[in-house]
């Protein structure tokens, strides 16, 4: 289901401008080359990023084996990203022109970044899909070649992607672009949800928009479950026991970290290609069971919008302690607004985190009915760890 926001407002510019210079595009010798060019330059990229992507597997298998098993399950995602190369020149001119093409990519990103390469490490291989875009040569029907022999021409799968899924990049925006504006991306996740057929991603699929009907039907239903919600003793000791869990997937999760962290800052003594390494990672709840108030379709549903990233983490090469304000201060109880006036003495004594008040109070997703019914081993741990050298 999709709605309409400002994003779609902005990106039909763009798409409307990419249609009409599409429509009296000449595809002259000269234009032809550079795309041939740059389809010679992305095979090669594509062809390291597989390499990249069995090392980042080798490397992080043996991580598992000594001392890490929190990994097991870990997938690796490579990905060629865009980003223009501009030359920098502090001019008005030159500003414009980065504005520009970060919209023109800022609005293609979903389609672009929807072709990725997804390694699996309890198959130990590459999933089908992405097998299928290792070995594959496309032709684009799209492109109106001037010479029929030209049709026959076949490109590497990221660019045929590129070109068959893009939505703002015109065909002279593309033959202006060179292998400078493009770059191999690897990345290692556990516990996020990754889809061959969709871009992999950390955050809400849907941000806060009235006109958004998945967001006013969730928040729809969690005001309606939350008005008949009993506070009565066991549902309280319920909600006391989630908050003891997630406490614990906290200090997992913080632990994970640290012991990523240190195992990079060796890494990045013997070898830059690990240098500017980023590591965070969140608390999620995957329930894959339905209940007596959730299908499975409206548990999927819930766990894609929650604002889990509430409770982000992370460190990198730069900043090398975790920034968990929100929980730090031993001062700062988490149970005001709605829990306190539902516990008694001892329990008021109890710290509650912070992941209990983002996510079922201030978020718009998960009822107190929903809360009571959730199990300790559906919180998971989730991480993702990228570097990128110099």
């Amino acid at each position: 289901m999709h709605y309409y926001s400002l994003k779609d407002e902005e990106k039909s510019k763009y798409f409307k401008h990419k249609t009409r210079l599409d429509k009296k595009f000449v595809w002259t010798e000269k234009a032809i080359k550079k795309l041939y060019t740059l389809d010679d330059n992305l095979s090669q990229m594509q062809k390291h990023l597989e390499k990249e992507v069995v090392s980042a597997y080798e490397l992080f298998s043996k991580l598992e084996k000594n001392g890490m098993p929190f990994l097991h399950g870990f997938k690796v995602i490579g990905k060629i990203t865009f980003e223009k190369y501009i030359s920098c020149n502090s001019t008005i001119e030159q500003e414009n022109l980065i504005d520009k093409w970060d919209d023109i990519a800022y609005y293609s990103y979903d389609e672009i970044e929807a072709w990725q390469l997804i390694f699996d490490s309890e198959i130990k291989d590459f999933m089908p899909l992405s097998k299928i875009r290792l070995a594959e040569r496309r032709q684009c029907f799209n492109i109106n070649f001037q010479y029929a022999y030209q049709y026959k021409r076949t490109f590497c799968s990221y660019l045929a992607h590129f070109l068959n899924y893009n939505t703002t990049f015109s065909f002279k925006d593309l033959v202006s672009c060179t292998i400078k504006d493009f770059s191999p991306c690897v990345t290692v996740v556990l516990n996020y949800e990754v889809s061959e057929l969709r871009r992999f991603s950390n955050l809400p699929q849907h941000q806060y928009d009235e006109n958004d009907p998945i967001y006013n039907m969730l928040n729809d239903r969690q005001n309606s479950l939350n008005q008949t919600f009993d506070w009565n003793e066991k549902n309280v000791q319920k909600i006391m026991d989630v908050n003891s869990w997630i406490w614990k997937r906290s200090n997992e999760l913080k632990q994970y970290i640290y012991e990523l962290n240190s195992v990079f800052n060796i890494f990045c003594e013997t070898d830059p290609s690990f240098s500017n390494f980023h590591i965070e990672g969140q608390i999620e709840y995957h329930s894959n069971e339905a209940n007596d108030i959730a299908t499975q379709e409206l548990q999927k549903e819930m766990r894609q919008n929650a604002a889990f990233n509430y409770s982000n983490l992370m460190v990198d090469e730069c900043r090398q302690k975790i920034n968990d304000s929100s929980n730090e201060d031993e001062s700062l109880n988490w149970n005001f607004e709605v829990y306190r006036y539902h516990l008694n003495e001892e329990q008021l004594k109890v710290r509650f985190h912070y992941f209990m008040h983002a996510i079922f109070v201030d978020d718009h997703i998960y009822s107190f009915e929903d809360l009571v019914r959730m199990r300790e081993e559906d919180f998971k741990v989730c991480l993702e760890i990228n570097w990128s050298g110099d």
